[in-house]
């Protein structure tokens, strides 16, 4: 059986180098609608974090802070050297993008957040969401699920969520083996942001707003820990994966803000 890496990912196109980091329960699928677009432009290289995706899974017990370093490590061997990256990272990829970014200075050149996680602990508790372990294994009823956690999560349009959304997020839940919440919990996202020595876009749908993901109230504590004037574009028809729901006005923010 061949060994699978710690970090698993695809790699397209030519010119800077642009990492994408993907959210929760997620894989580099997150990303399906954006990596073609992005790479006539660039060398887009859409990663499986570690425990999700075709990467290796990590120790059960592994905390956030360890998973982190662990990802650090890992982002060096994988980009050695001095060239200039560029990164996006959505939700639970936000909270990672953003902390890499801090770690390699002056090296990120640009960093784009989409609905970055991990700046404040949220009560989940009375979100209507279902455990996905309810349909065992079930597939028709893990496609139930999925469908009914993606329209509370992730998209804001019933009409988006497709046979083929379904299949990508049906495949992430089957291949995730960490719990973002270690990492997108731990309050790492705001003192980050003020390490930061890049340029700092945040992509925010308009329809990714609620009691549990207040948008005003995140989208201001972002403006305030980023300590300058917060170049924010929300996105319209969209809700929390906006790269997916809305992709023609997401990759067209994204190549102008990377170009």
């Amino acid at each position: 059986m061949t060994k699978r890496p710690a970090i698993a990912h695809e790699t397209h196109g030519s010119g800077p180098d642009l990492i994408l980091f993907h959210g929760g329960f997620g894989c580099r699928k997150h990303w399906s609608r954006n990596i073609v677009p992005l790479s006539k432009y660039f060398t887009v290289h859409a990663l499986d974090h570690p425990g999700y995706g075709e990467s290796a899974g990590v120790a059960r017990d592994m905390t956030g802070p360890e998973y982190l370093d662990f990802f650090h490590a890992q982002l060096l061997d994988m980009f050695p050297g001095d060239a200039p990256l560029r990164f996006a990272g959505f939700s639970f990829g936000g909270g990672i993008s953003t902390n890499m970014a801090a770690r390699l200075g002056k090296r990120v050149s640009h960093l784009c957040l989409i609905s970055p996680a991990g700046s404040k602990k949220r009560n989940y508790a009375g979100r209507p969401t279902r455990s996905y372990k309810e349909a065992g294994d079930d597939e028709a009823e893990l496609r139930k699920i999925c469908r009914h956690n993606l329209l509370i999560n992730m998209l804001s349009y019933p009409e988006t969520v497709t046979e083929e959304t379904l299949d990508i997020q049906v495949y992430c839940v089957r291949n995730t083996k960490f719990n973002s919440r270690k990492v997108s919990g731990g309050e790492t996202l705001l003192p980050d942001l003020g390490k930061l020595k890049c340029k700092l876009r945040v992509l925010w749908g308009e329809g990714d707003d609620s009691e549990y993901r207040p948008a005003d109230q995140l989208i201001n504590d972002i403006a305030e820990a980023s300590r300058g004037t917060l170049d924010l574009h929300r996105v319209p028809k969209a809700g929390h994966w906006a790269a997916y729901e809305n992709a023609e006005a997401v990759n067209d923010l994204m190549i102008d803000f990377f170009s």
